[in-house]
């Protein structure tokens, strides 16, 4: 366990090396942002990337990228408000972007995809597609955007260009009133430059979930040392249930680094998983487990009322009820109180597992937290780190001491 502390203050460490890394401002260079004055257009249409359309008829938005505006999860610079806030509230899919764009007299350009976009895009130059990010059409599977580069084709003399971004924003995973579409701009760079801002934008967005990485490796290393050491406990319920919560919760966590890194998970399936497998199945995991550590007779009528929260929470995120959510959050909320007070009245190191509990209280109620004005987000180095990652943090460089002697005895757990 002490080993376990120490690797984990080490990876800490790596951790904010990373984001301190990554928070740097990026170069500065021959780049052009994109923003200005953007024609678009709802729904799609695969001609929509002729150059030669008349687009005069379109909508005009006026997309104004300034490098302070930055998002509220990582922290990218040039965040814009979406389609929604500019007079389309209740759009979803397919949006198209085109503008035309002046090219320097000469030199290799390439154009580097927004690193924000509402949720996947594809861009065409003079009418030939030049990439993108997430896979669109009849069957669109989006994934989180992240840095793209793109080669521009053009011909001698050529002085400007059409480009054409063609957008999608997945339904039904509750959007606010700015989302949509562009939530950041194109930009235009010499190829030599291009190349220096993608690496600093991939950098960003390593940093940008690199918590996502660390806290799940972790997790896994805990769950099997907890397996390991469950048998010469005197609590081996807490340490078996606490495996099984970590492990959940690793996944969880996991997912979002693989969605924003990567084309293995797309934007519908992450919500799937996490709405009705791993979050409620961490939620009951950490119910029992505390519920295994405190002490009292009445913990079997508390894990029923976990596993009734636990079905009730699934059912809600199957059936999209949002009250059948909500009320299962509320019973588990009851449930951590009573047991808190258990632990608080009769257990033993109340101090370290009444802090320890807390944190993982905060870390998994934290929307609940957001709804009473508690800052959920800070950036340090300008890189997002949510309350949620802060607790399971500190939580883990606590849970191991609960590990080598938990509870009273073996004897008065099995006699209760």
């Amino acid at each position: 366990m002490l080993s376990f502390c120490i690797l984990a203050l080490i990876v800490l460490g790596m951790v904010v090396a990373m984001l301190a890394i990554g928070g740097r401002p990026d170069p500065v260079g021959p780049a052009i942002a994109l923003d200005g004055t953007w024609r678009f257009h709802p729904g799609d249409n695969p001609k929509w990337a002729d150059p030669q359309i008349d687009d005069r008829s379109w909508d005009r938005l006026d997309l104004v990228s300034l490098p302070g505006n930055r998002d509220d999860d990582v922290g990218l610079p040039g965040w814009l408000a979406g389609w929604r806030a500019h007079g389309h509230p209740d759009l979803e899919g397919y949006g198209w972007y085109r503008r035309r764009v002046t090219l320097p007299a000469q030199g290799d350009l390439v154009l580097l995809g927004p690193t924000m976009v509402d949720d996947g895009y594809a861009m065409f130059w003079n009418g030939q597609p030049i990439g993108g990010i997430g896979k669109l059409g009849s069957d669109p599977k989006v994934i989180g955007a992240r840095p793209f580069l793109a080669a521009l084709p053009r011909f001698a003399g050529q002085r400007d260009g059409v480009l054409a971004i063609r957008t999608f924003m997945q339904p039904g995973l509750g959007r606010n009133r700015i989302s949509g579409g562009l939530r950041s701009v194109p930009t235009l760079a010499t190829a030599a430059f291009g190349e220096r801002l993608y690496r600093a934008q991939w950098m960003r967005t390593i940093a940008g979930y690199i918590v996502e990485i660390a806290l799940p490796v972790l997790m896994v290393l805990l769950a099997g040392a907890a397996l390991a050491v469950a048998p010469s406990t005197a609590r081996p319920n807490f340490a078996r249930w606490l495996a099984i919560a970590l492990v959940a919760t690793a996944c969880l966590r996991l997912g979002n680094a693989i969605s924003a890194w990567t084309d293995l998970l797309d934007a519908s399936t992450l919500d799937r998983q996490n709405a009705v497998v791993l979050s409620p199945l961490a939620m009951f995991a950490w119910t029992a487990a505390w519920n295994a550590l405190a002490e009292g007779r009445d913990r079997s009528v508390v894990l029923g009322c976990a596993v009734a929260a636990w079905v009730a929470r699934v059912v809600g995120a199957i059936a999209h009820l949002a009250v059948l959510i909500a009320t299962a959050r509320i019973v588990f909320i009851i449930l951590f109180a009573a047991i808190a007070v258990r632990i608080a009245v009769r257990g033993e190191r109340r101090m370290l597992a009444l802090a320890t509990m807390s944190l993982i209280a905060i870390a998994l109620f934290v929307n609940e937290l957001a709804q009473l004005g508690i800052p959920t987000i800070w950036f340090p180095f300008d890189i997002g780190v949510t309350l949620t990652q802060y607790a399971y943090a500190l939580s883990l460089l606590l849970l191991p001491l609960s590990l080598p002697r938990v509870g009273v005895s073996r004897d008065r757990e099995e006699g209760e």
